[in-house]
């Protein structure tokens, strides 16, 4: 075989879109019904997962199928610098102004007619001020500001007929309310703004995706927030789904795949999405070097220590680099101790620094999105087989330094 292949089909990207999207049905039909519920019903999810199982793809499936609904869409990824409620409102702000200029944009054929559309001539009678904010942390002008930019991108998208607007923020878990009083409040920000909104019967939607330290945010921030969200906990895909999302993208190509090279792959992603496209990824390219047109276990034998070395340099490596000397003492630490989960009576025993600061070491972990509390006294890794990495590179830094190989 001579030809080349073509296009590479498996997207092992930050997000990327798979060609094909398996075994989230459920979770996009509750979705739709979340949707077609509100404005009766609050329409809010928190989408929470491990990093790499698919959560930023799903929360582009979940825009996709409310620009479908005729929702009107904002999307915002947050990042750390976003964790006030000065910089958080801020950048709310500006990605509400954008949406309503775009929704302004929008010439619209047919009438705004129907259920919502009659429902929102009441609802968007309720002037801003008659909305009550009731909570601390919004009297200021943060608050005053984050509600009537909210407003306006509602009441624009209901005139322009669109059935209301929906806020899909991304890596969501950075926002966290301070202990004390006099601090910063972001998540109650945003949180109090959209139930009162939402009391008030207007059309908005929230959905929230990131690691599982969101849950516990939310918990924090408002514990009202446990009915105000559907919660979605996404994780590794079943074995028939797995199956599909390696085979699938591999139809109307030249390349086949043998039964024992799928079950191989298999039984090394463990169900895990990104994993599964990186393998993918790779086995394509191997077999266009190679010029074969089969994935085969002799194949897979031959570039398995490169992709090892790519997922390490590439997913997980990135993550530790950022880290403390003194945060990734505790991490090679970790290594040494049975998982899952990590037990902090482990790890006190593996580490050669104090109980103490050990517990400090955690907490500042967690706040990294390294590890996430499971409950007192146990922890787990945010990166799927983030375990086997660090034994990897113990190993490694061990054989450095004249250690065991």
């Amino acid at each position: 075989m001579t030809a080349r292949l073509g296009k590479n089909p498996y997207r092992p990207g930050v997000g990327t879109r798979p060609l094909y999207l398996a075994g989230r049905d459920q979770e996009i039909r509750r979705f739709q019904a979340v949707l077609r519920s509100s404005p009766e019903i609050p329409a809010n999810v928190r989408l929470t997962g491990l990093r790499g199982v698919g959560k930023t793809v799903l929360l582009s499936e979940f825009e996709a199928q409310a620009e479908e609904a005729n929702w009107a869409t904002g999307r915002l990824e947050l990042e750390p610098r976003h964790d006030t409620e000065a910089t958080l409102t801020s950048a709310l702000v500006s990605l509400c102004e954008r949406a309503t200029q775009r929704i302004s944009k929008i010439e619209r054929a047919k009438a705004a007619v129907g259920r919502v559309a009659r429902g929102a001539v009441k609802t968007l009678s309720v002037t801003l001020q008659d909305v009550t904010l009731s909570c601390d942390p919004l009297v200021g002008s943060h608050g005053r500001d984050l509600a009537k930019a909210l407003f306006d991108v509602v009441e624009t998208a209901v005139k322009k007929g669109s059935e209301g607007f929906v806020l899909l923020l991304d890596e969501a878990q950075i926002l966290r309310d301070e202990a004390a009083r006099a601090g910063e409040h972001p998540l109650s920000l945003l949180v109090a703004a959209v139930s009162a909104f939402q009391r008030a019967s207007l059309p908005i939607a929230l959905v929230m995706c990131g690691l599982p330290t969101l849950t516990g945010n939310l918990l924090k921030a408002r514990t009202y927030t446990e009915r105000m969200f559907r919660g979605e906990e996404i994780g590794s895909l079943d074995g028939e789904s797995a199956r599909k999302a390696f085979v699938e993208p591999l139809k109307n190509t030249p390349i086949s795949a043998d039964r024992d090279l799928v079950e191989s792959v298999l039984a090394c992603v463990e169900g895990y999405p990104y994993f599964i496209q990186l393998w993918g990824a790779e086995l394509w390219d191997a077999a266009e070097a190679a010029t074969v047109d089969r994935f085969t276990p002799e194949l897979l034998a031959g570039i398995e220590p490169d992709i090892y070395r790519r997922v390490d340099s590439d997913f997980y490596e990135p993550r530790v680099r950022t880290l403390t000397p003194a945060e990734q003492d505790v991490l090679s630490a970790a290594a040494m101790c049975p998982y899952p989960p990590l037990l902090v009576s482990h790890l006190n025993r593996a580490s050669d620094k104090t109980s103490g600061n050990v517990n400090v070491l955690l907490g500042r972990l967690v706040e990294a999105g390294v590890l996430f509390r499971l409950r007192k006294g146990q922890y787990e890794y945010t990166a799927p087989k983030f375990h086997e990495f660090l034994l990897r590179r113990t190993s490694e830094r061990d054989a450095r330094l004249g250690g065991v190989p």
